[in-house]
């Protein structure tokens, strides 16, 4: 009995002090190397991929859509494609090469340090009659977070708050045939308004104030925000906020018009995307107030006539049909 207490004693003794070792490990460096070693790892992601796909969005109230880069980050410099490379104004060559930097602020953060007339277009003042803002975009961004995989890296631009998102470019792809693709997805679909079918009935519509000009930036970005349309009935209420009823004791309801911009990105494969999920405000049929959609993939039906785009993450069937 004295033998097995004595070992269970080692056992116990020897588990502390595994404990007090790790936990020396773990905090045996300082917070300015635990930091750098962050960065490193920042870094490391940041080059384990050879080309990234970034969708961008300019501008704090997102006036300007989505837009793509594809860039490349090997040692201190980054490398860059861009969809919007026609509206860039230059005597000569463009700039598309430059230094870049991963350092800790208030977190951790990517900069591109050096003048790039791709990675610094939406903020240069004056390009294509913009003010001394530029187009208002960001150049350094927060890195808000990165996959194990290192297959995803979420940026958050410093001025404008809006969400960056980086994934690997895929190897169907060059950089160059996939910013085509882009411009070219763009250009087939010239349509300016669609009507909303949930579940196969009509519950609103969007419309753009323009094509695709490659030629013309305000009105090539303009045709990236679409506005949605529509009408919901709710509860009304008075000024103290007391539910109103008619005389006959039966709640009155107010109608409620909607109209929301929709910021999009168009990527290869004819896909629309929204800047982030579109929650319908109200059930203009039933359940449909709260439901979102976000991704759109244009699909061929067996007439042309019968041709949409599908929403591809929803819990309803949305389609925009012309």
């Amino acid at each position: 009995m004295k033998k097995i207490l004595s070992y269970l004693l080692l056992a116990v003794v020897s588990l502390g002090l595994w404990s007090c070792e790790n936990d020396y490990e773990v905090f045996d460096q300082t917070p300015a190397q635990r930091t750098a070693q962050a960065l490193q790892r920042y870094n490391f992601a940041l080059q384990a991929n050879e080309y990234w796909v970034m969708e961008y969005f300019p501008d704090d109230e997102l006036r300007y859509g989505g837009w793509v880069y594809v860039v490349r980050f090997d040692g201190n410099r980054v490398r860059a494609w861009f969809e919007g490379e026609s509206f860039v104004e230059m005597m000569d060559i463009p700039q598309v090469e430059s230094e870049y930097a991963v350092e800790f602020s208030t977190g951790p953060m990517l900069k591109f340090t050096t003048h790039n007339d791709f990675l610094h277009y939406f903020s240069q003042a004056g390009y294509n009659g913009s003010g001394y803002q530029g187009w208002k975009g960001d150049y350094e961004f927060t890195i808000m977070s990165m996959s194990a995989a290192y297959d995803e890296i979420i940026l958050r631009g410093i001025k404008t708050g809006n969400r960056i998102r980086l994934t690997p470019l895929s190897g169907e792809y060059t950089p160059e045939s996939y910013i085509a693709s882009v411009i070219a997805d763009q250009q087939a679909q010239s349509r300016r308004s669609f009507r909303v079918l949930a579940n196969g009935e009509q519950v609103a519509t969007i419309d753009r104030p323009s094509g695709i000009y490659l030629s013309n930036f305000p009105q090539y970005a303009a045709s990236k925000v679409w506005t949605i349309h529509y009408t919901y009935q709710e509860l009304a209420f008075d000024s103290a906020g007391q539910q109103i009823f008619d005389s006959e004791n039966n709640p009155v309801y107010r109608t409620v018009e909607v109209d929301d911009p929709l910021c999009v990105i168009y990527l290869p494969g004819n896909i629309m995307k929204l800047y982030a999920p579109y929650a319908f405000k109200g059930d203009v049929i039933p359940m449909l107030g709260g439901q979102t959609m976000q991704t759109f993939q244009w699909q061929l039906g067996v007439t042309s006539a019968s041709d949409s785009y599908v929403c591809r993450d929803s819990f309803f069937d949305f389609q925009l049909v012309p």
